[in-house]
C-alpha cells in the first residue's frame, strides 16, 4: 500500500492528462536557449506553402460560390495559427499554449463569421447554415487545439533535451580543461623537483633561488586553472614565473624576449595555453640545442584577430612541409587545439612551422573584434 501511494505521489500529472508542457525553465537557461530558437528561411517557406495549402483544402469543402471566400478565409486562418506556433516554438510553456488555445477559439469564430458575411453579402443560395457554421468552427478549434498542444510538447521536450546535452558538454569541457591543466604541471613540478633535490643534496646554492622561483610560479599559477577564460596578460604572468624558473635551472644558456603590448592584454583565452607553447618550444627547442638558446613571444593585431607568436631558435621540426604543420608535437598541444575549437569555433587556430633562419614558430591565433579592442 505504501509503495502504491509513493508511485502515485511520483507521477507527473502533466504527463498523465496531457496538460501541457512540463518542463520549467529559468531566466538563464531561456536566454541560452534563444539562441536555437530563430526559424530559419525553409521553415518559414514550408510554413507559407502549408497555409496555401490549408486555403486550398477550405475552398474545395465549400460549394463552388463560396470557394473563393473558403480560400481566403482558410489561408487567413492557416497564418493565424502558425503566428501563435511561432510564439510556442520560441515559449513552450502552459501559459502560452492556453493562450494558443483561446487564439484558435478566437479565429475559428472570427472564420465562421467571415464565411457568413461573404456568403450574405452575395445573396448566395448555397450559403452555409448554422449546423454546418457551428461544424466548421469545431473542425478548425480541434484541428488547431491538436497542433498546437503537439508543437508545444514535443518542442518543450526536445529543448530540455538540448539544456541536458548542453550541461553534460560543458561538464566534459571543464573535465577536460582540469585534465590538459594537470599535464603540464606534473611533468614541470616532477623536472624541476628533481633538480631542486639533486642541489640540495650537493649543497648548490641555486636549490634556495629555484625553490624561490617554485613557490612564486605556483601561487601565481595554480588558482588560474580552476577559470574557464584567463586575460593574454594574466597568462603572460604565468609564463614569466614558469620562465624564471627554467631560467634558474638552465642558466645562462636560456635568453627570453617578451613583447606584448599592453593594448592585447584584454584579449580572452583558455588557461594554460600560452605555457603550453612556451613549454613545447623549451622542451623540443631550447633544451636540445647546444649553447644559449633565444625564446621570443611577440604578437601581431590584424583586422579581427590577435596573433600570439612563440619563436625558439632550437633544430626546428623535424621535417618541414611546404605549408604550416597542423600535427602537435604531444598531448599537450592536441588538447590545446581541442579546448580552442570548444572555445572559439572556426575563429580561432594552433599551428607550428618552422622558422625561416632555423627553430620553430608556434602560431596561435585569437578572436580580437574592434570592440574589444577599443574596451582594452
Amino acid at each position: 500500500m505504501q509503495q502504491a501511494w509513493d508511485d502515485a505521489k511520483a507521477l507527473d500529472w502533466h504527463v498523465v492528462f496531457m496538460l501541457g508542457p512540463r518542463h520549467k525553465f529559468s531566466e538563464a537557461q531561456w536566454a541560452l536557449l534563444d539562441q536555437r530558437s530563430a526559424i530559419t528561411a525553409s521553415v518559414k517557406l514550408c510554413a507559407w506553402l502549408n497555409a496555401l495549402l490549408l486555403g486550398v483544402l477550405a475552398a474545395w469543402q465549400m460549394p463552388p460560390p463560396l470557394q473563393l471566400g473558403g480560400f481566403v478565409v482558410g489561408f487567413l486562418m492557416a497564418l493565424a495559427l502558425l503566428w501563435q506556433a511561432a510564439r510556442l516554438w520560441r515559449r513552450p510553456t502552459m501559459r502560452t499554449l492556453y493562450l494558443g488555445y483561446v487564439w484558435v477559439c478566437v479565429m475559428a469564430f472570427v472564420s465562421t463569421f467571415l464565411m457568413g458575411m461573404f456568403s450574405g453579402a452575395l445573396r448566395l443560395e448555397e450559403s452555409i447554415g448554422k449546423e454546418e457554421a457551428g461544424q466548421l468552427a469545431l473542425d478548425l478549434v480541434l484541428l488547431g487545439v491538436v497542433g498546437i498542444w503537439v508543437l508545444a510538447m514535443a518542442r518543450n521536450e526536445m529543448l530540455a533535451g538540448w539544456l541536458r546535452e548542453h550541461e553534460q558538454q560543458q561538464q566534459a569541457l571543464a573535465l577536460a580543461q582540469q585534465l590538459s591543466s594537470a599535464q603540464i604541471q606534473p611533468h614541470f613540478l616532477f623536472n624541476s623537483l628533481a633538480s631542486l633535490q639533486h642541489w640540495v643534496r650537493s649543497r648548490d646554492e641555486r636549490a634556495a633561488i629555484l625553490l624561490d622561483a617554485l613557490t612564486a610560479y605556483l601561487r601565481a599559477t595554480l588558482p588560474l586553472f580552476n577559470r574557464q577564460l584567463l586575460s593574454l596578460g594574466e597568462e603572460l604572468e604565468a609564463v614569466r614565473q614558469y620562465l624564471a624558473v627554467m631560467q634558474v635551472r638552465l642558466g645562462q644558456r636560456l635568453q627570453v624576449q617578451i613583447e606584448v603590448p599592453e593594448a592585447v592584454a584584454s584579449v580572452q583565452l583558455p588557461p594554460a595555453l600560452m605555457l603550453t607553447l612556451v613549454e613545447n618550444a623549451i622542451e623540443h627547442g631550447v633544451v636540445p640545442k647546444l649553447g644559449s638558446a633565444l625564446l621570443r613571444i611577440e604578437t601581431e593585431q590584424q583586422d579581427q584577430s590577435l596573433l600570439v607568436r612563440v619563436i625558439d631558435d632550437g633544430p626546428g621540426l623535424p621535417e618541414a612541409p611546404a605549408q604550416p604543420v597542423r600535427a602537435g608535437r604531444g598531448v599537450g598541444l592536441s588538447n590545446s587545439r581541442l579546448r580552442l575549437a570548444q572555445t572559439y569555433g572556426e575563429a580561432a587556430r594552433l599551428s607550428l612551422r618552422n622558422a625561416e633562419l632555423g627553430g620553430c614558430i608556434a602560431e596561435l591565433q585569437l578572436p580580437w573584434s574592434p570592440d574589444t579592442r577599443a574596451a582594452s
